[in-house]
């Protein structure tokens, strides 16, 4: 586990398998997305290495229902309380155990959907639905962002104040550069995906944060063009 600093309070843990996001505020805590189910004991001493406790965690922001972004929040819901948002359509997948939307990876979907529901691993309680532009009390007023493509249900988070985006699977991230997701076989509607992108550009972010690659800074002139 790796991890940096975007802005002061705002942190990227990079799980390998992908990233997750603390919010540090006075307030209490924030993660936007939760690992695996084995991230919850890297997340809880990530949580500890700041000097604050894992009952301070308030609320776990889902951008979607994949199994790793979704693992550690019931541990985390059912240890410290944290409540758990996404959207309607991620909500319901979750509680039924399964994703979003059907995977187009060929001879590979029984062994995706085992995976998938193996011990329960994708079945979340979702504690509150969460819809476009609805704004949290997180950051200043965190903005959730409609993203559908990548799943039919995928949220993004932008706080203005900041200008920093969550953006989860809906766009790929290299260094200095934010790309459409590239990962075909795992969106749901490749045209969607290309519009919630375009749509994300017009925010103008200076800082993008994705759940798979690095964070990219001065960002509002690094997006796909059309």
């Amino acid at each position: 586990m790796t991890k940096m600093e975007i802005l002061p309070g705002v942190y990227r843990i990079d799980l390998r398998v992908s990233n997750c996001f603390l919010i540090a505020e006075d307030s209490g805590l924030t993660l936007i997305d939760a690992g695996l189910r084995r991230s919850f004991t890297p997340l809880v001493d990530f949580i500890r290495s700041l000097g604050r406790s894992p009952s301070e965690l308030k609320s776990i922001l889902l951008t979607h229902a994949d199994l790793d972004h979704v693992g550690a929040a019931p541990a985390l819901n059912s240890h410290f309380g944290a409540s758990i948002f996404t959207s309607s359509i991620e909500a319901e997948a979750l509680a039924h155990g399964r994703s979003s939307r059907p995977i187009q990876v060929g001879v590979l979907i029984p062994l995706f959907n085992w995976f998938e529901r193996l011990n329960g691993a994708m079945q979340v309680e979702v504690d509150r639905t969460i819809s476009d532009w609805d704004q949290l009390p997180i950051l200043g007023g965190l903005r959730v962002i409609a993203t559908p493509g990548h799943t039919p249900g995928h949220l993004s988070f932008y706080a203005p104040r900041h200008k920093l985006l969550f953006a989860g699977d809906s766009v790929s991230t290299q260094p200095d550069t934010v790309l459409y997701n590239r990962m075909k076989i795992f969106n749901w509607d490749q045209a969607q995906m290309q519009a919630s992108v375009q749509r994300q550009a017009a925010l103008r972010p200076e800082i993008v944060c994705s759940g798979h690659g690095p964070v990219v800074f001065g960002a509002a002139g690094k997006f796909p063009k059309g």
